[in-house]
Order: C-alpha cells, then structure tokens, then sequence
C-alpha cells in the first residue's frame, strides 16, 4: 500500500540531498522552537525520538520537528490539506518565529491512501510558486507553473494501472496524484515514503526527528514525562535500528535480482508429427488408380488430337510428371496477436500506483508490487 506522509520542510541549501546523505543528527532544542512556532498556545512535551518514516504513521495528538542545520522539517496534521494555498500565512509565520532565513524554500508534501489524495507546494522568497491537489479524478488545486519533473506524468508515462476487475474511469488523470505528489518530494530531498525505495533514494529510516505531545497551556511537565520520554526513545531506536536493517536486505536483495541474468526459458517439445512453422509441406503423392477417371480420358484424347503421333508417349509422361507435383501448404500463420484492450497491464516493481477494486476513493498507489502496508 501506498506510505501516508505529511510534511514541511524548510530548505536554506542549494544541495538539500547532500546534507541528508551526510547523516543528519536532530537538534531537539531547535526542533522544539519550530513546533512551538506552530502551536504557541500550548505546552509541547517530548515524547519519542523517532526517524521520519515511522513519525508518519503516528496520530494527531502528536507535533513531529528535526532540525538539521540548513535543513528543518515539521509535520502535524494541519498540513493535511487538499488546499496548500491556503497555508501561505501559515509557512511564512512558522518560518519568522523560527528564525528560518526568508532566502530558505518552503516545500510540503501531503499523501493520503485513504482518499488516494495527492498535494505538494512549494513556497519562494515568501511566495506561493507552485501547488496541486488531487484525487485520481478530479483535480483540486492547480496553480502557478509545472516543474520540469511533472512533465512524463503529464505526458502520460506513469499512467494509471487498475487492479483486475476494475475498469478504466473514462474521467481519470494520466497518472496517479500520490505517485506525482512523491515524485516532487524525490526531486527536491531526495526520497520517498512508499516503498519499494529506488536504489538512488534516500531512507528515510535514517532521518531523525523528535515527537511532543501537545498539553494545555497551564499543564506542567513531570518527571513520568520525562521517563515516558526515554523509555519511548530507547524502543523506537531498536525498532529502527531493526527496520533499517530489514530496509537494507530488501533493498540488496533488489538490486542483486535486477543484476542477474534473465533465465533463458526453453522451447516447448514440438511432436514429431507437428512440422515447423513456416515450412512449406507437399501432400503425399496418391496411388495411380487402376481405371483412369473420366477426366484422364478427355486430356488425353483432346491431347492425341492435336499433337504428332510421335510426340504422344513423350507428352504422355510428361502429364504423369505434372500430375505427382502438388502445390505446397501455405507457411502456418501464428495465432493472432491480442488486440491492446485483451491484455491484462503489467504491474512493474518500481513503484507504480494500482486502482483498487473498491472505487475510486480507495484507490492506492503500487510501485511494480509497489509497496508495503502503512
């Protein structure tokens, strides 16, 4: 299934995918700042040190930040909006109240399998360059100008692939918005939440990133909080430490399949009686009959008619030569290619989304046996 994922990145580098492979350690302290800088009004409490990809899967009661020098990150469910426009102000008052120089661009990302929602934006110099929102069928936010990296959806070279028994919606984009939604999140930092990962992304296994609760403004933090906080922290580092593991084997494993050989497969028997397409075959030559058919008797007295008595024996073997040549059976034709609409799609494993059966409004996206559960 395809990876649910909201997130905000602020990123103040020309090289954000070089700074995330180098091994990025999260700085708590101002990781806190940023997702105070969205809820001011309430007391944020460390719960879980984590990595990016599990934070995904975490509920809404919890506001995830990482910050990785010219890199910060935040994610919470007030970015899960199908509207990114509307979030302008927002990006803007997060970006002065955590001290982000105004030069660093803006970008989000929003998944959701559930609805098979697709949304990214990206924000410049305050301003909103670029966002679209949409399900399979209906586009809900188209603005500003497409980046160079939407150009084969657009095209049509990620098109939709719909699981058996689901038949094509006359109405669907060429492509699948969760799918394209990613895509921009691979061209600008590197990766993807939706495994398989290609062999070029980034894990996002390996990104930390820090969990506050979300508490009233008059609450006070306690000691079980802070012991709530480490033994939390102590599980999840095992838990990555595993799942990073299990990530790399697949991953090679991968690689490994896509750098062996193809097996040759070999011809089917052919039978002995089945001759070999292609090869002209003559019919058996009959028997002459003892009496010659009422034919024979007309070629050969119109033939004794009009040729010299000497010729006749000469013609006359001739005639039987002529008689033992068959025509050869026509080459066998191959079986008729099936028409476009007869052939079942090919699901490939590099992350192509696939139609669900239960409508359009659970339609995920697969990659080629694309993806895991969430």
């Amino acid at each position: 299934m395809s990876a649910r994922a909201v997130t905000l990145w602020f990123i103040d580098t020309d090289t954000p995918m070089d700074v995330l492979r180098s091994g990025v350690t999260n700085d708590v302290d101002a990781a806190k700042k940023i997702a105070s800088a969205i809820y001011g009004d309430s007391v944020l409490v460390p719960s879980v040190d984590t990595n990016l990809a599990t934070a995904m899967d975490s509920d809404d009661s919890q506001v995830f930040a990482g910050s990785y020098g010219p890199l910060t990150v935040v994610s919470c469910s007030l970015f899960a909006t199908s509207k990114p426009s509307t979030l302008t102000r927002t990006v803007e008052t997060i970006r002065t109240a955590a001290s982000i120089p105004e030069r660093a661009a803006a970008v989000l990302l929003y998944t959701e399998p559930d609805s098979a929602t697709g949304v990214f934006a990206r924000w410049e110099g305050g301003a909103l360059r670029r966002s679209f929102a949409a399900d399979p069928v209906s586009i809900i936010e188209d603005e500003g100008l497409p980046y160079p990296f939407e150009k084969p959806f657009w095209a049509g070279e990620h098109p939709l692939r719909y699981a058996a028994g689901v038949a094509p919606d006359p109405l669907a984009l060429p492509f699948h918005p969760q799918q394209l939604a990613e895509q921009s999140n691979r061209d600008w930092l590197g990766f993807r939440f939706t495994r398989p990962l290609a062999p070029s992304d980034l894990e996002p296994l390996t990104i930390p990133i820090t969990g506050f609760a979300i508490r009233p403004a008059d609450y006070e933090p306690t000691e079980a909080d802070a012991a709530r906080y480490r033994e939390a922290s102590a599980a999840a580092a095992a838990a990555t430490a595993a799942a990073t593991a299990a990530a790399a084997s697949a991953r090679e494993q991968a690689l490994a399949a896509d750098r062996a050989p193809a097996p040759v497969t070999p011809p089917a028997p052919v039978a002995p009686d089945t001759p070999a397409v292609g090869i002209p075959i003559a019919e058996p030559i009959p028997e002459p009959s003892a009496e010659p058919t009422i034919r024979e008797q007309a070629d050969s007295l119109i033939t004794e008619s009009r040729m010299p008595a000497g010729d006749a024996e000469t013609d006359a073997a001739a005639v039987d030569v002529r008689e033992a040549v068959t025509a050869p059976v026509p080459p066998v034709s191959a079986e008729r290619a099936e028409e476009p609409g007869d052939v079942e799609p090919q699901v490939t494993p590099d992350g192509e989304y696939v139609e669900e059966p239960n409508g359009w409004a659970h339609r995920v996206a697969r990659y080629f046996g694309f993806g895991t559960g969430r």
